[in-house]
């Protein structure tokens, strides 16, 4: 009997779906529960941002042609990296206040309406008195006013009520 040796390609391995909505949801919840306690104003407002940000990210790839495809896994949108003044680097959806800012770039159609009718018109992470960033977790987060947490949670919230709306 003649000995058969089968030759198969080398198969690319896939890369897992995102999370980003469930991650999002996720730390939704995590910095809601912190809110309740009434204490850690800062972790709380923390968890609120990279809530929004996760969300943000799903809408961007789910609704509006983001890709995950960079050996780093990083997100981008071909659609911004094509504007005039854009790369990719610029393309990259990293934290808030930039990924909102990417999201209100390319919603646009019904979906784009959907989302823009159920968030705020600014940015909430990038106004003056709320501006947010990820280094603020070294903050003293004692001295966060309880509105600014309020106000990110509430945004938050805002895009993980779009999201459920637009899909």
């Amino acid at each position: 009997m003649d000995k058969v040796i089968v030759v198969t390609a080398p198969t690319t391995p896939t890369r897992p779906r995102h999370t980003f909505l469930k991650a999002g949801q996720d730390l939704y919840k995590a910095a809601l529960e912190l809110s309740n306690s009434g204490g850690l104003p800062g972790p709380t407002d923390h968890l609120a941002g990279l809530a929004a940000e996760c969300v943000a990210k799903a809408m961007l790839i789910d609704f509006f042609g983001s890709v995950q495809d960079s050996p780093n896994a990083k997100p981008y949108s071909p659609v911004i990296e094509g504007m005039p003044g854009m790369n990719k680097y610029k393309a990259s959806h990293g934290h808030m206040p930039g990924a909102w800012d990417h999201l209100m770039l390319v919603a646009n159609g019904r979906r784009g309406a959907e989302v823009r009718k159920h968030i705020p018109r600014q940015n909430p992470f990038k106004t003056r008195s709320d501006a947010w960033h990820e280094s603020h977790r070294y903050l003293d987060g004692d001295k966060l006013p309880a509105q600014r947490v309020a106000r990110h949670l509430a945004a938050a919230l805002s895009l993980i009520t779009a999201y459920n709306h637009a899909k």
